[in-house]
C-alpha cells in the first residue's frame, strides 16, 4: 500500500516546481467574485499551440483543447471559437503576437492567451503567455517544464495562472475529486482523477470496502473510511510518507468524516456509545470529544469557513433533516423544513450556501442559505446524491444514475452545465474535491 501511495503521490505533485517564470508586465485585474450577481464574462481567444509531437501524441492539439476546456468550465471566461477569428490561431507564433491585435480588438476580445510547445531530451516544454488586447501589453510569460505524461497537468497550471492574473483568485484547473468506485461485488475503492475525469489512479487496493474520502485543506491528507480491519474504521492517508494510519477504530462506525477549515480537527460520526453521534477528535488521534448525543443518528458533519458552525444531517425529528450547531455542540437548530428527507449537507468555501441532497420527486441536489432561505433545486434527471463543492465555490460534484447506474457528474454552483465525468461500467459515487 505504501508504494501505491507513492506512485499516486508522484502523478498528483511530481509536475509541480519543475517550471521558470519570466518577469512579465501586468495588465488589468478584473473582478469576478461571486455575490449571486450575473456578471460579464471575460472574453479570451487561443493562439498559438501548433502541432508539436511527443511520445507519439500531438502535444500542441491537446494543449490547446484542455487550456478552452479550462477556462470555459470556470465560468469566467467567454472562450472565442478558433474559426470565429480573422486568423488561423495555430499560425500566431511567440513575439508576433502583437500584428493580431487589431482583428481581436474588433471582435471586442479582451485577452489573448498564446501558447508554443517544445521539448527538452524527454520533458515536455510550455511557453504561455496572456495579453491584454486593448492595451496591447504582456499581462505574464512563463515557461513550464515536465513530463511529458503530465502534460494536462502543466496546460492546468497554464489556465489556473490566467484565471489568478486575471482575477486574484486561485484557479481550480489542478484539482482532483476524489470518489468511491464498486470495483466488484464485495470491493469499493477510492480513485481519484483530474477534476475533468482525467488521470484516473487507485488511492486503495485493498479488495474491502472503502467509503467517503475526505481531502484535508492542505490536500496532503485524505481520512476515509474502511472495512479493511473487519470494522468501518477511520483511516488517514498521507501522501508525503506513504503511510496509512488508523486514527479511529472504535467498535461500531466510525464514518463520514470532515476536516475541520484550519485542518486541525476532525469531525466524524461514530456509534460506540450508543446511537450514532458526531465527535470531533485531532487530526494526530486522541479521546474524541462528543457534539451530540442520544439514541438517533447524527452523520454527514461539514464545517462552516471560518470554522465556527457545522452542519449536518440528523433524523432526531423523525426524519433525517438538515441541522446547523456551533463547534462546541451548542445553539443546535433545524435548517431544512421542505421535504420528508434532506441529508449529505457540504458548506460553500465561500459560505454563503450549503448544497444538500433533497428529495423532491425523487433524490436531488439542492441549495439553501445557512439562515434557511432561498431554497433552490438543482438537479431534476435521475437519482441525485453526494454533492461536494469545488474549492472556489463555483461548481457542486455529486452522483447521478441518469446514465443508468451511479456516475460522477459535476455542474455550476446555479445547476448549469451538468456533466458527466466517469464512465466505466461500474458504480461511482461520494465524491470529494480536493484544495
Amino acid at each position: 500500500m505504501r508504494n501505491l501511495s507513492r506512485i499516486v503521490l508522484c502523478a498528483v505533485l511530481s509536475f509541480l516546481g519543475v517550471f521558470a517564470a519570466v518577469d512579465a508586465s501586468h495588465g488589468q485585474t478584473y473582478d469576478r467574485t461571486i455575490s449571486g450577481a450575473v456578471v460579464q464574462k471575460i472574453t479570451i481567444a487561443i493562439g498559438g499551440f501548433a502541432g508539436f509531437t511527443l511520445s507519439g501524441e500531438d502535444l500542441g492539439k491537446l494543449g490547446a483543447a484542455v487550456l478552452a476546456n479550462d477556462l470555459r468550465f470556470t465560468t469566467v471566461f467567454d472562450v472565442m471559437e478558433g474559426a470565429i477569428l480573422p486568423f488561423d490561431p495555430g499560425t500566431v507564433q511567440l513575439d508576433q503576437e502583437r500584428a493580431v491585435m487589431p482583428g481581436l480588438a474588433a471582435l471586442k476580445v479582451q485577452q489573448f492567451a498564446v501558447g508554443q510547445v517544445s521539448s527538452r531530451g524527454r520533458e515536455a516544454v510550455l511557453e504561455g503567455r496572456l495579453f491584454d488586447v486593448n492595451t496591447g501589453n504582456q499581462v505574464f510569460a512563463k515557461r513550464y517544464v515536465g513530463d511529458a505524461k503530465f502534460f494536462r497537468l502543466i496546460i492546468h497550471r497554464f489556465a489556473d495562472d490566467i484565471v489568478f492574473n486575471l482575477t486574484g483568485e486561485k484557479g481550480i484547473a489542478q484539482t482532483r475529486i476524489a470518489f468511491v468506485s464498486a470495483v466488484s461485488r464485495t470491493a469499493k475503492e477510492i480513485f481519484v482523477m483530474d477534476y475533468d475525469g482525467a488521470s484516473l489512479l487507485p488511492l486503495t487496493g485493498n479488495q474491502t470496502i472503502n467509503l467517503s474520502p475526505r481531502w484535508s485543506p492542505d490536500g496532503r491528507l485524505i481520512a476515509y473510511t474502511s472495512y479493511r480491519n473487519n470494522n468501518p474504521d477511520l483511516f488517514v492517508l498521507n501522501f508525503d510518507s506513504g503511510r496509512r494510519d488508523v486514527l479511529s477504530a472504535q467498535r461500531g462506525l466510525n464514518v463520514t468524516p470532515a476536516w475541520s477549515p484550519d485542518g486541525q480537527w476532525l469531525a466524524l460520526a461514530m456509534s460506540a456509545s450508543g446511537g450514532t453521534n458526531l465527535f470531533i477528535m485531532p487530526k494526530a488521534g486522541g479521546t474524541p470529544r462528543p457534539l451530540t448525543a442520544g439514541p438517533t443518528i447524527s452523520i454527514s458533519p461539514s464545517f462552516s469557513p471560518n470554522g465556527r458552525q457545522i452542519v449536518f444531517n440528523s433524523d432526531r425529528g423523525g426524519v433525517p433533516q438538515v441541522y446547523i450547531m456551533d463547534v462546541d455542540g451548542s445553539n443546535l437548530h433545524r435548517l431544512t423544513f421542505q421535504g420528508n428527507y434532506n441529508s449529505s449537507p457540504r458548506w460553500s468555501s465561500r459560505g454563503e450556501k450549503i448544497v444538500f441532497m433533497c428529495r423532491l420527486a425523487g433524490n436531488q441536489i439542492c441549495l439553501i442559505n445557512p439562515d434557511g432561505s432561498g431554497l433552490q433545486q438543482l438537479t431534476s434527471a435521475g437519482s441525485n446524491e453526494d454533492p461536494a463543492w469545488s474549492p472556489d465555490g463555483r461548481h457542486i460534484a455529486f452522483s447521478s444514475t441518469r446514465s443508468g447506474q451511479r456516475d460522477i457528474f459535476v455542474m455550476h454552483a446555479d445547476g448549469t452545465e451538468q456533466r458527466r465525468l466517469t464512465n466505466n461500467g461500474r458504480e461511482n459515487y461520494l465524491p470529494d474535491w480536493s484544495p
